[in-house]
């Protein structure tokens, strides 16, 4: 294997919260890839790609850089049953890059079939771990979220992470890693990154969040990188409406605040969002804050923009940092988990 060859693309349990995510612990996600191939299921609980530049289908997944090439590749030979001829490491080529991965090989060739194909091609849609263990996919998710403290962009990362979903909503977290704001670093917002992605496996929503410090708090200024691959995002994909996630302290009485503008103008009339959001919290003994709390309204706060400048509805969600604490308060992240989702669910009916 060239030494030159220094990043990995992954498909399944390998991807950032899911169950075998620890081995990547060492690695740098850069972005995500969507790969021409097939995705099977392999009824093991993990799933298997072949790889095929003239397929239509494609196979979603992570790219990693290796600050240790060899012996990384060396360990995830170990971890993909090389030897044995469960996987086999294959070179890919895409958009001028070159890397590595892992495809079906003999001991699995009885499952690539047609039956089997997940159609989506995407592993975090079909059986995330998000499914079963939501818990289990926010620590691992944000065990790796919490040390990008003092990682900058670097020529091969784009700051912000972007997966594609299969309903015009996107769902943003721009302070899921630390950010800039007026020369001070300001903390991470826990969960929040994790929240956004197990939404998009949860209900097919788009989620883009950050995963690099932000020099430029997307929050808070206009020249954000962010802000431009958000309104990317929102024109290719004809979002519909855009949750804006973030995090608020524990001293706060609620337990989400919706923020909408000074007069709900960020709705763009679509108000029923508001009465969705309080049947939802009924259902699952969520407490809502006022409106005037955190309108979103001051500086272009991302809520803000996608109102004002790309005409999406949206609506920032302030979550206190009591839901947002699975290791010490899981059945208040769980009843978090089901509000959202709820809400989700039900938004693509109200300003489709």
């Amino acid at each position: 294997m060239p030494a030159k060859l220094n990043k990995v693309f992954v498909y399944g349990t390998l991807l950032q919260g899911e169950s075998r995510c620890s081995f990547l612990s060492d690695c740098k996600l850069l972005k995500t890839l969507e790969i021409p191939g097939t995705l099977y299921d392999t009824k093991r609980g993990y799933p298997a790609a072949v790889f095929d530049e003239g397929s239509r289908n494609t196979v979603a997944g992570e790219l990693y850089i290796m600050d240790n090439p060899d012996n990384k590749i060396a360990e995830l030979d170990v971890v993909e049953d090389v030897d044995s001829g469960l996987f086999k490491k294959v070179i890919l080529k895409h958009n001028g890059e070159e890397f590595i991965s892992y495809e079906a090989a003999r001991l699995l060739k009885e499952y690539v079939k047609p039956i089997n194909q997940v159609k989506t091609g995407s592993w975090r849609r079909h059986l995330s771990l998000s499914f079963h263990d939501p818990l289990g996919f926010a620590l691992n998710f944000e065990d790796r979220q919490k040390y990008l403290y003092r990682e900058s962009l670097t020529s091969d990362s784009e700051g912000s992470i972007y997966i594609a979903g299969d309903v015009p909503l996107l769902v943003t977290a721009p302070h899921a890693s630390v950010h800039r704001r007026m020369g001070k670093l300001k903390r991470q917002e826990f969960y929040t990154g994790a929240l956004s992605v197990m939404l998009h496996s949860l209900t097919g929503c788009h989620a883009l969040y950050t995963n690099r410090l932000m020099e430029s708090d997307p929050n808070y200024y206009d020249d954000s990188t962010f802000k431009v691959r958000l309104s990317e995002i929102a024109k290719k994909n004809d979002i519909k409406c855009l949750v804006d996630l973030h995090g608020t302290g524990a001293e706060k009485e609620y337990d989400v605040y919706p923020g909408v503008g000074m007069d709900k103008e960020f709705l763009l009339e679509h108000t029923n969002c508001l009465n969705e959001i309080e049947h939802q919290a009924s259902l699952t003994d969520i407490s809502i804050g006022g409106l005037d709390i955190f309108p979103a309204a001051k500086q272009m706060t991302v809520t803000k923009f996608a109102a004002r400048v790309l005409d999406v509805p949206s609506i920032q969600l302030e979550i206190n940092r009591r839901l947002r604490e699975p290791e010490n308060r899981p059945d208040d992240f769980m009843k978090l988990v089901k509000f959202l989702k709820g809400f989700i669910d039900n938004l693509s009916y109200l300003v489709g």
